[in-house]
């Protein structure tokens, strides 16, 4: 007809713009001709298989759980009691074949539906009793002993040389007293050592031995049997129990030992003397020093009295116009005047005294010595000094 499209081949509509499916594409669509573009959920070359089977249609009943499988198909997980294919069918699981509980358990029929409960034979268990109990698995047998699983207990095979329920106990070897002749035995694991006394020998001890019988020395050495066992005589140059070892000879060394403690303690004695005679020395020296100062100070107090004689011969009276006072009336005046001097003046009155001593010694003598012996007078004055003087 006139005004009408005529489409080409794979499109269709008033203006030729939809596109034709595949044929047989039922829950597809097309962009381009002859295709078949499935929709959400469904699959397949036709679009035909739902993919979500178990979401859209809930096959499964008695509470059982759907998977889908793909291609439209699903399976369901019937829960205990159920059977089929929607788990649609009531089932009994104790009178099911094979029996659901293994290692010759026993099948028990819940009181609720779809229950079941197995009743497991000696050493197994689990819910379908498939689990066997192995009481060997933490090895409770010691020193290499065999675990068995035997009914209900396990049993240890032990070794030769032990005992007891877990082979913890060691079997004594010693206690039938194998070592003779005075041997001391010692327990080992299945076994003894003998310690055998001087002279015997074997593992029992049995056998009569000598101690160098085994040629214990070495290096041309001497044995000697004790009672302890061989003593060996070492050649010279050679050392050790068997003489096994040699002597080195000393080698001559630039070393120097350090100073030995006696050393040390000498010479600091030494130092110590020497700081002791240094000190005497000063010592000696300031002493020294003292004496001549001493003895200038002495000087120089004679120098100063003999100026002051010299300073009063003025006032002294020539002997031939006096004669000697009385010797009471003079110690009279000595004693009054010696209260008045001072210190320094004392001495001088000393001197004095001892010139009288000489006055009366020249008496004692005779009187015809007068002309030797003069008294001589200090007049009476401002100092009131008594000066006595003797010429020769």
């Amino acid at each position: 007809m006139p005004g009408e499209c005529k489409c080409r081949m794979g499109w269709q509509g008033r203006l030729c713009d939809e596109c034709v499916r595949y044929p047989g594409c039922l829950h597809g669509s097309c962009s381009q001709p002859f295709e078949c573009t499935c929709q959400e959920g469904w699959g397949g070359l036709f679009c035909n298989q739902d993919l979500n089977y178990c979401t859209n249609h809930r096959p499964c009943q008695n509470g059982a759980s759907c998977t889908n499988t793909g291609q439209g198909s699903y399976s369901c997980n019937c829960r205990a009691g159920y059977t089929g294919t929607n788990c649609e069918i009531e089932s009994n699981e104790c009178a099911s074949n094979p029996c659901p509980c293994f290692n010759g358990g026993t099948c028990v029929e819940k009181s609720i539906v779809g229950g079941y409960v197995c009743r497991c034979p000696v050493n197994y268990h689990g819910s379908n009793c498939e689990k066997k109990i192995d009481r060997c698995t933490n090895n409770p047998c010691l020193n290499g002993g065999h675990c068995l699983d035997i009914g209900r207990n396990a049993v240890c095979k032990c070794r030769v040389g032990f005992s007891g329920p877990r082979c913890e106990v060691n079997v004594d070897d010693c206690a039938s007293n194998p070592c003779a002749n005075g041997g001391t035995c010692v327990d080992g694991l299945n076994t003894y050592t003998c310690s055998c006394t001087l002279g015997y020998g074997d593992k029992d001890c049995t056998q009569r031995v000598d101690a160098c019988s085994s040629k214990p020395c070495f290096n041309g050495a001497t044995c000697y049997t004790h009672f302890s066992g061989h003593v060996c005589q070492c050649p010279s140059g050679f050392m050790g129990s068997s003489c096994e070892f040699r002597v080195q000879e000393p080698t001559t060394s630039t070393y120097v030992d350090p100073p030995s403690n006696l050393a040390l303690s000498a010479c600091m004695g030494v130092i110590t003397l020497c700081l002791l005679a240094c000190g005497l020395v000063m010592l000696m020296r300031g002493l020294k020093k003292g004496l001549i100062n001493q003895k200038g100070m002495v000087n120089n107090d004679l120098e100063h009295k003999t100026n002051n004689l010299k300073e009063k011969e003025p006032f002294l009276i020539s002997p031939p116009h006096f004669k000697m006072p009385n010797q009471d009336c003079l110690r009279e005046k000595s004693r009054s005047k010696q209260k008045l001097l001072p210190a320094s003046d004392m001495e001088e009155e000393r001197d004095g005294r001892r010139a009288k001593s000489d006055v009366r010694n020249c008496n004692a003598t005779g009187h015809h010595q007068d002309a030797l012996c003069h008294p001589i007078f200090l007049l009476p004055g401002a100092s009131e000094q008594c000066v006595f003087a003797t010429e020769v």
